[in-house]
């Protein structure tokens, strides 16, 4: 990573040294962008929609916009806005300079880095939402922005910012001023004004203090209906928990809105233990002013469309704890997941209204499962089978985690001719699915926002607690049409469709649903094809999973 061994040793020499350089970008985003301005004229928010992902891009634009602004002129705080600065010709020409780097295992941390920052800013975002906040976009770049610094930092002096962070916090400021001659906030500052961020950027201060936040977490635990508040309350049962109106009224500034996030993330990203996440939930709802249980499921819902959004390279820790820390769970040294060799093809589960063990094999005879003489048999499609191709051989290219579900998704979908493909996510408490990745699915269909409990007895039940593929058809017995909850046929319209579990090392992280149109059947390829890609779905997530954790 690193340019030269030699390294500036003071504030000013490091402002220049990082200047004179030029953050590469992962993302081919750039050249989307130029492609849609050749061909139409796009407004700029429709442009700002298209290039927000791509930190890198967006801070040239917002650097390039607020370059020596005019006293009386507007400094942009927004990405459209800076764009409608500079009018459509600056910004294309800025967006063909863009220079897209392969990825490269050495620039793991940078990438990481920016993934982090798109995170946190991205959470920020709808922390403010929730609050109803009318600045929320400037909340997101001030945000963003804040952390372009440590991007050059991680980018161009990795082994020194490696040295850094494995430091004890109490060594590390030392540490900072021997190996950099000054340290990393005034480093911050100086390139922040440098690179013409926002003002909300540049507000290193915080608006809390440290007896706040306190206060804050006491209010919060108070409030929240665990064990730890509990004890809490029954410590101080005259003592009713107030906030100061001081600290009402930081509540609602802008900064608050990233330095929650960041609070949030420091917990959420540590492998913190179940009190510490259990305060720092806790904290956040009191923050917001809005229950725990909506804050958990804010957090949970954010951070996945976070990571279906802002797919950068090697940075799916966030979203692979979400799914129920999946990180943890990674291959053996064959490179085998817990659902391997016949244990997918098989559904062995104690039917409810039986009582009987039976095999996946069974319960497919068991719904008509004799292939029909007259029915044609498909062919998947050549990039379908060109994706599992690419799993088998090179798993490790697949670095993002939700880039791949979003990939294999939408080939069962299209590779497979089936109608309608969605993947389910399990909540972290394993109570929950909600419909995250989807192909062939419209806003307009119900199926789009679907969300179920898990409950016992039910077909979302038994495919989590166990590796298994199902193919349900007209003809099902009535134990195993009992299986699915009526809600959810209310919702798919279908008697025939494809059920299958998605297991990493052992642990459930989402269900996977397919099917076709009313007047079409299904076929034994279709099937057999759809159970290949689920095993080379869990295999590549344990991949994915197990370079999370190294990192």
């Amino acid at each position: 990573m690193a340019e030269t061994t030699t390294y500036p040793q003071d504030l000013q020499s490091w402002v220049e040294y990082l200047l004179k350089r030029k953050l590469p970008s992962a993302l081919s985003l750039a050249p989307k962008a130029v492609l849609l301005m050749e061909n139409e004229a796009p407004s700029y928010l429709k442009l700002a929609q298209i290039l927000a992902p791509d930190p890198v891009v967006s801070l040239a634009i917002m650097r390039k916009a607020n370059d020596n602004p005019r006293p009386e002129s507007v400094f942009s705080k927004t990405l459209d806005h800076a764009m409608s600065m500079l009018g459509h010709q600056q910004v294309k020409e800025l967006l063909v300079a863009i220079k897209k780097l392969d990825i490269k295992y050495g620039y793991r941390a940078y990438y990481q880095t920016l993934g982090a920052s798109l995170i946190k800013a991205y959470l920020a975002l709808q922390f403010a939402k929730a609050k109803g906040s009318a600045k929320s976009l400037d909340i997101f770049w001030g945000s963003l922005f804040s952390d372009a610094p440590m991007w050059y930092m991680w980018c161009y002096a990795t082994p020194l910012m490696r040295e850094i962070s494995r430091a004890s916090i109490p060594k590390r400021k030392a540490l900072e001023l021997d190996l950099l001659g000054c340290s990393l906030k005034d480093i911050q500052l100086e390139l922040l004004t440098a690179l013409n961020a926002p003002d909300l950027a540049l507000k290193t201060q915080h608006c809390l203090s440290l007896r706040d936040w306190a206060q804050l977490s006491r209010f919060g635990q108070a409030s929240a209906p665990t064990s730890a508040s509990q004890s809490v309350a029954q410590a101080n049962p005259a003592e009713p928990i107030e906030l100061s109106p001081a600290l009402k009224i930081a509540r609602q500034q802008p900064l608050f809105f990233i330095e929650l996030s960041r609070f949030y993330l420091h917990y959420y990203l540590k492998d913190s233990s179940p009190k510490q996440m259990s305060r720092a939930l806790a904290t956040t709802a009191a923050g917001l002013d809005i229950p725990v249980d909506k804050v958990r499921t804010l957090c949970t819902k954010t951070l996945l469309k976070a990571a279906h959004r802002y797919q950068m390279p090697y940075s799916a820790n966030a979203v692979c704890r979400v799914f129920d820390d999946v990180k943890e769970y990674v291959p053996d040294a064959q490179g085998e997941t817990s659902a391997t060799g016949d244990a997918r093809t098989e559904f062995s589960r104690v039917i409810p209204s039986t009582g009987k063990v039976a095999k996946s094999e069974r319960i497919i005879e068991s719904t008509g499962a004799k292939k029909q003489e007259d029915q044609k048999t498909i062919t998947p499609e050549t990039s379908f089978l060109h994706l599992l191709k690419a799993i088998k051989q090179q798993p490790t290219d697949f670095n993002s985690a939700s880039a791949l579900m979003t990939k294999m998704v939408e080939q069962i979908q299209i590779g497979l001719h089936l109608k309608r493909c969605a993947l389910c996510v399990l909540s972290k408490d394993i109570s929950k699915l909600n419909i995250v990745f989807k192909s062939g699915i419209d806003g307009d269909d119900p199926l789009a926002s679907f969300s179920t409990p898990i409950i016992k007895g039910t077909i979302f039940s038994v495919l989590c607690d166990k590796p298994a593929a199902l193919w349900l058809k007209p003809s099902v017995k009535k134990e195993v049409a009992d299986l699915v909850p009526m809600n959810f046929k209310q919702t798919t319209q279908r008697d025939e469709a494809f059920f299958a579990s998605i297991f990493v090392k052992g642990k459930p992280i989402g269900v996977v649903y397919a099917d076709q149109d009313p007047d079409q059947r299904i076929d034994e390829a279709q099937f057999r094809y759809f159970k290949l890609a689920i095993k080379a779905l869990e295999s590549s997530l344990g991949t994915i999973s197990q370079d999370a954790q190294d990192s």
